[in-house]
């Protein structure tokens, strides 16, 4: 039975999910999606509507939704140790948590025949795919339904093969670029929503001669269909907003220095020159589409990608710009492009000097010096040691990326949690999904994602109902007259794509990733 409290705004999510069984819930992140789910589910499993249910997650999330359920319904409970940390959650009769070597996975989905709640990570799909099949689940739940935006990923094939009678999808960004996703979202919710692919194309997306996006047309027809499955409310909405902190976000112009800007100027030349061989070819090429995996950089694309990478590297530390450099070198990954760029420069700037991280450390100091804790995001998991080497003096910390495992994520959240000297939480994007860190009072972007959706799950991690402030901060660190300040407007432009589709407001604008990067290169090289 739900034991929880539900504010006011969020009954219409549980209701909606009651009666439709099949739905979106598209709530902005923070108002209690977890919580709202769980009510519902239990509401479902009292009636007999359902007997048990499977909720996949990003990997960092299993025993964050564990200890939710344990925390609003009457489950017998049991304590787990987590690389230290103790947790809370029910017991394993009620919850069945997959996690570990494959033996233990293989006795946990065994166990997870006779459980009310089956929680398991997206890999599972891959990994686990005939024991996950075999649980017999009458709900499907799945968080952060974003994981599902590619049409051609595996993931999403196979969880599109799963169609059980009560399917919720979960995300505060079902469009995180483009309305596509969306439509790849909704084909597992409710088919019928959305309709066929080719009348979709033809009714909303706008196409030059060669097929590439240009914009979309026809958006409040689209916001209209998507609503006859979807439930919709924003942080902005003022039932809503009375129950969140306010949110103050400022960017914080960073100056390169002289010999950075140099070397700066000689990558975005190289970025011309492979421009210019692009357009030569008649290509257009997508940036967010490429860093969202739905598009692959060969060829003269390849060559843009790889400038853009080493640029971008460098505008955040040099030494990251050395690492790729090095990678490549000794067969580890890396960048060609970077090897051959570092090997034909004698004028590269201190290695152990970065600009930015010098005004992050200026920024850290204020916030922690006040008595706040910080998250930072990055996009490079190679970033975080710099950071943690230069903040270190300022507090205990934790870093956070996709290569720990969930049991190490959860005893990284724990100590940031319950210590209070431990102020920092350093993490890439892994840790922009899904977290619940109301504890923090200052997020600070040390660089910007090309996705709309992962900026707006970073800047939003501590936008809780929960927060234990009246208001929270915001800081994007930008490089002035840099590729960054072109990002950052990039985004802007998608994110008012986003809330056209999904709140009925904005435009279908969408910039020519050739066209405007060409401008800015021209500007600044």
């Amino acid at each position: 039975m739900f034991t929880g409290s539900l504010h006011p705004y969020q009954h219409d999510g549980v209701n909606r999910i009651l009666s439709d069984h099949r739905l979106l819930v598209a709530y902005s992140m923070g108002t209690g999606k977890t919580v709202m789910t769980i009510a519902a589910l239990e509401d479902l499993l009292g009636r007999g509507e359902i007997r048990s249910c499977v909720i996949l997650v990003p990997s960092s999330l299993k025993w964050q939704w564990a200890q939710a359920l344990a925390n609003f319904t009457d489950a017998p409970r049991r304590t787990v140790k987590v690389r230290g940390a103790q947790l809370t959650v029910p017991t394993e009769n009620v919850c069945v948590v997959v996690n570990g070597t494959p033996a233990k996975r293989r006795q946990q989905w065994e166990a997870a025949q006779h459980a009310d709640y089956v929680i398991a990570s997206y890999g599972a799909v891959l990994h686990d795919w005939r024991y996950l099949c075999a649980v017999w689940a009458d709900a499907l739940v799945l968080d952060e339904a974003s994981a599902i935006k590619n049409f051609a990923a595996q993931t999403t094939k196979r969880i599109k093969k799963l169609r059980p009678p009560v399917r919720v999808a979960l995300t505060g960004t079902p469009v995180e670029n483009r309305p596509e996703e969306v439509y790849s979202i909704m084909e597992w919710v409710d088919s019928k929503v959305l309709g066929r692919w080719d009348h979709f194309d033809k009714s909303f997306i706008i196409r030059n001669w060669f097929g590439g996006v240009t914009g979309y047309k026809n958006l409040d027809l689209l916001h209209r269909n998507l609503s006859k499955a979807m439930i919709r409310k924003s942080r902005l909405d003022p039932e809503v907003a009375k129950y969140l902190p306010a949110v103050t976000e400022t960017t914080h112009l960073v100056q390169l220095d002289k010999t950075s800007r140099a070397i700066y100027r000689a990558i975005l030349s190289d970025l011309q020159a492979a421009m210019h061989e692009l357009a030569e070819r008649g290509e257009d090429f997508d940036v967010a589409a490429y860093y969202a995996g739905a598009q692959q950089g060969v060829g003269a694309q390849g060559k843009v990608m790889a400038r853009l990478q080493a640029a971008r590297l460098l505008l955040d530390h040099p030494q990251l710009l050395m690492d790729s450099a090095v990678a490549h070198h000794e067969g580890s990954g890396g960048s060609e492009y970077a090897a051959e760029f570092v090997a034909s420069r004698h004028d590269l700037p201190d290695l152990h000097l970065s600009t930015k991280g010098k005004a992050l450390e200026e920024l850290v100091a204020t916030m922690t010096a006040e008595g706040a804790k910080v998250a930072v995001f990055t996009d490079y998991a190679k970033m975080l040691p710099y950071m943690a080497e230069r903040l270190e003096g300022y507090g205990d910390l934790v870093l956070f990326h996709g290569q720990l495992t969930s049991d190490k994520k959860a005893a990284a959240l724990a100590k940031f949690k319950t210590d209070p000297d431990c102020r920092i939480f350093l993490s890439t994007n892994a840790g922009g999904y899904g977290l619940d860190l109301p504890e923090v009072q200052y997020v600070i972007n040390y660089d910007l994602p090309y996705s709309n959706g992962v900026l707006a799950q970073r800047n939003t991690r501590h936008v809780r109902a929960s927060s234990q402030f009246d208001r929270v901060h915001v800081v994007n660190l930008v490089v002035e007259d840099s590729i960054e300040e072109r990002v950052q407007a990039t985004l802007r432009l998608r994110q008012s794509l986003s809330q056209s589709v999904v709140d009925g407001r904005g435009t279908g604008s969408l910039d020519m990733d050739v066209e405007s990067l060409a401008d800015h290169i021209g500007n600044n090289a």
